[in-house]
């Protein structure tokens, strides 16, 4: 298997270094819809389109699973401003199929990437899955260790009361094997 991997659309394309040191290529159009791909070729005008662009914060996986997004995003883009709806339920879709680890993985690479098209999308994929959930499986969702005394938290919970009804009861389900019961 190689560690160079391509999206061939275009004749002009962009080489990647992901944080697991990976080499990914893909066309010019699709990385440019990437801020920091972007920003490095305006910071770096004497750059070759050969440059091979750093992405510290990034691995393989999310940038693979990132791209196709983009890519297709574009093609969608390209069939007019109608499309753009029917683009966000492909991603919709595609996110769905991901689990909260993976999911959480692709917010904190696009943030870094600054796609801010899918960020918006891939955040509400987030908000969807914690909607109406107890505490309890928001903390395990997002990793936050419960510091609160059994005293304090039953005082936060008798004195904000209201924020506690109508919450999907919890189950002996993790986070990550509720999503691919929904």
């Amino acid at each position: 298997m190689s560690s160079t991997t391509e999206i061939e659309t275009h004749t002009k394309t962009i080489t990647l270094k992901t944080a697991d040191g990976k080499l990914f290529t893909l066309a010019e159009s699709v990385a440019m819809e990437f801020k920091i791909v972007k920003s490095f070729f305006d910071d770096n005008p004497d750059a070759l389109s050969d440059a091979v662009v750093p992405l510290p914060n990034v691995n393989l996986g999310e940038l693979a699973k990132i791209s196709f997004c983009c890519e297709a995003q574009l093609n969608f883009r390209s069939c007019g401003e109608s499309a753009n709806d029917e683009s966000k339920a492909q991603q919709r879709k595609f996110l769905k199929q991901q689990t909260n680890e993976e999911l959480k993985s692709l917010i904190l690479a696009a943030n870094f990437l600054e796609i801010e098209d899918f960020l918006d999308v891939v955040n509400q994929e987030a908000a969807d899955r914690i909607k109406n959930k107890s505490v309890e499986y928001v903390r395990r969702f997002f990793g936050i260790e419960n510091d609160y005394t059994p005293d304090e938290e039953a005082k936060v919970r008798a004195e904000n009361a209201w924020a506690f009804e109508g919450v999907d009861p919890d189950s002996d389900v993790e986070p990550d094997e509720d999503v691919m019961m929904n």
